[in-house]
């Protein structure tokens, strides 16, 4: 009985694993991505922890984000980590942002948060006016570089 409880068990865990990996084939109405990736560099220095939106244009698109590391680099997510985007055209935002204060508010204070300080100029955050925009093709893995300057 016991061997039986073991090898059930050992027949069930791929199928459990593979079902509920989320990938295409879990969802076979997902729109399909292409790999895209980047980089960020603010006054020609590697932008670190940033986050770049690709915002789609079209009203039904789906968008995708991803952080940049310490060399500026960045990859897509639209659904699952590093999965890319879905071909479009798309309007770019490029943020990064860091807490005022620096201290933890304290349940009960009388303390009013403030607003996260900007570490790049603002215009990049709004997507009409960052001037960034980005097209994805089926078929191509894309590469970006956004050259952000004062």
């Amino acid at each position: 009985m016991h061997r039986l409880v073991i090898a059930s068990v050992a027949l069930l865990c791929p199928a459990i694993v593979v079902g509920c990996s989320g990938g295409p084939a879990a969802n076979p109405n997902r729109p399909a991505t292409v790999a895209v990736s980047g980089t960020v560099t603010y006054n020609g220095q590697p932008v670190d922890g940033a986050t770049v939106a690709f915002l789609p244009q079209k009203p039904d698109g789906t968008g995708a984000s991803g952080l940049t590391d310490a060399a500026g680099k960045f990859t897509l997510t639209a659904f699952e980590p590093g999965d890319g985007a879905v071909p479009g055209s798309y309007l770019v935002t490029v943020t990064k942002t860091e807490a005022q204060g620096g201290g933890e508010v304290q349940e009960n204070s009388e303390a009013t948060p403030t607003a996260p300080k900007s570490l790049l100029p603002e215009k990049y955050g709004n997507p009409q006016g960052s001037g960034l925009t980005a097209e994805v093709k089926e078929g191509e893995k894309t590469e970006f570089v956004f050259e952000l300057k004062d």
